[in-house]
């Protein structure tokens, strides 16, 4: 494994690590704030992030990017994106105070119109953090990029904890956003000794690149935040509440593992992007590493919704569960091209991303919004982002594909045995849950998830790593994950 590749590789350690821990403190937020609060404070915060999100995205002009993927960045780069991002939280913080009374008006909640205003105060402290802080990844310092939001999420969990002990209201949750985004900006100057100046000497340079990515962006919050409008106006907080909580259980094992993998990944790609062999071999081996930790995590959400449900968030969350089942079938299908956002801009193609995404909502919102106009369920209209990633899915492949030359042996090489071993876990699983019954108490659902894990994680495991050994041990993921888990328990041995 090269130097770049090792770096790589740690990075995705510690990236992985965070998330795990990461969404292991969101999924124990979660299930106290679930027995504290009711569906529609959820519903009522998801409205107003619908809200800021728009503004928020705006002012994603994709900085980051762009300067990982400069060999050589100036101190003048750095100064223009720090100001660029404090003008776009200026404004941003204006537009939400004004928003905040027709907000409450179109969704018909007059509760939301303080929240929009504790809202725009965050969309202005935000803005001052530290730009030193992206030159962690383009350094690939990765355990101090870890460090730094670690932190920032162990403060707003400690607060929206405590608040939602004291207060049992909605506001826990703003509290929450408003702790982890201050927290942020102080610590961002802690951790990093860059002190960025006001210019902007670079903004058009800066500003050629990060077009594209802006609009995807900003098409990629209508993708995301699109059901919170049609179902917080067609529907009520509710069931904005319920499926949004749905969705961030469903997505957890498989977006929350890739994004990881994929942050650790961009700057190892900026670096080679130059050799197109050399970046086709290292986007196989994060692809493959990709499939093989996700997909297993994401049929297993599947399999595992109704206990999952029950032992987490309690008997008064049930409607989540088809949704879970439904929105993890969706991540799953995701995990097949998890990086190609990044290919493409090394590569300076970002308009590809921006195709895709357009392709995706063109598939996905119109579907959506017949279907709760017509009065179908919920969990029906979670089917449109199945439809949409099923057709968007199959594009990207073509297109990566042909822009690194990947034959369909190159493919099927790092993605037949994970999907064998998903299979056959999913039946494991299925023969269990029909074994034991569905659970009916908060108990029941907690020793089966004790018995289907385990179980689930090991037939994958044998499953796959038997295969491997049957065709002779082909260098691959199987062979790359062991060699860095076994470099990584080194010192441990020697000690």
């Amino acid at each position: 494994m090269t130097a770049i590749g090792k770096s790589v590789a740690t990075g995705a350690l510690w990236m992985i690590a965070l998330k795990v821990i990461e969404r292991s403190i969101g999924v124990i937020s979660t299930t106290i704030l679930a027995r504290l609060l009711i569906p529609a404070d959820f519903g009522l915060v998801a409205m107003a992030m619908a809200i800021f999100a728009v503004l928020e995205l705006t002012g994603q002009f994709g900085f980051d990017h762009a300067i990982i993927r400069k060999q050589d960045v100036t101190r003048s780069q750095l100064d223009t994106a720090w100001t660029l991002t404090i003008c776009h939280g200026l404004l941003s913080g204006l537009a939400l105070a004004l928003l905040a009374a027709p907000a409450a008006q179109f969704f018909k909640e007059p509760r939301l119109e303080d929240i929009v205003h504790v809202l725009a105060a965050i969309a202005v402290v935000q803005s001052f953090e530290n730009i030193g802080i992206m030159l962690f990844r383009k350094d690939l310092k990765f355990r101090k990029d870890f460090n730094f939001f670690l932190a920032k999420k162990l403060i707003a969990f400690a607060c929206t904890v405590s608040l939602a002990f004291a207060f049992k209201s909605y506001w826990a949750l703003v509290g929450g956003i408003l702790a982890s985004r201050t927290a942020g900006v102080i610590l961002s100057y802690v951790v990093h000794p860059y002190r960025p100046r006001l210019s902007f000497s670079a903004t058009r340079e800066l500003l050629g690149f990060s077009k594209w990515v802006l609009l995807t962006g900003i098409l990629g919050y209508f993708r995301t935040r699109g059901p919170d409008f049609i179902l917080g106006r067609l529907a009520g907080a509710g069931s904005v509440g319920v499926f949004r909580v749905a969705n961030e259980l469903a997505t957890l094992p498989t977006t929350e593992l890739m994004f990881p993998i994929a942050r650790a990944a961009y700057p190892g790609y900026a670096k080679v992007a130059h050799d197109r062999d050399a970046l086709k071999q290292a986007y196989l081996a994060v692809q493959g590493s990709i499939i093989m930790l996700t997909l297993p995590a994401g049929v297993g959400i599947v399999m595992l919704a109704d206990p999952f449900v029950k032992a987490l968030l309690g008997f008064n969350w049930l409607e989540a569960i088809p949704l879970i089942q439904i929105l993890g079938l969706y991540g799953a299908l995701r995990v097949f091209q998890t990086t190609n956002n990044a290919i493409f801009n090394v590569l300076g193609k970002p308009y590809w991303n921006t195709s895709l995404m357009v392709l995706e909502l063109l598939s996905v919102l119109p579907l959506l919004g017949w279907l709760i106009y017509s009065g179908h369920a919920i969990e029906s209209a979670a089917w449109s982002y199945v439809v949409g990633s099923a057709i968007v899915v199959p594009c990207a492949v073509i297109l990566i594909s042909r822009v690194l030359r990947l034959s369909f042996r190159d493919r099927l090489r790092i993605t037949w045995r994970p999907v064998l071993g998903a299979a056959l876990m999913a039946l494991a699983l299925e023969w269990l849950i029909r074994t034991l019954g569905l659970p009916t108490s908060t108990l029941e659902a907690v020793w089966t998830l004790l018995i289907a894990v385990p179980l689930g994680a090991l037939v994958f495991g044998i499953t796959v790593l038997g295969v491997w050994y049957a065709v002779g041990k082909p260098n691959g993921t199987e062979r790359k994950l062991l060699s860095l888990l076994l470099e990584r328990l080194q010192p441990l041995r020697a000690r």
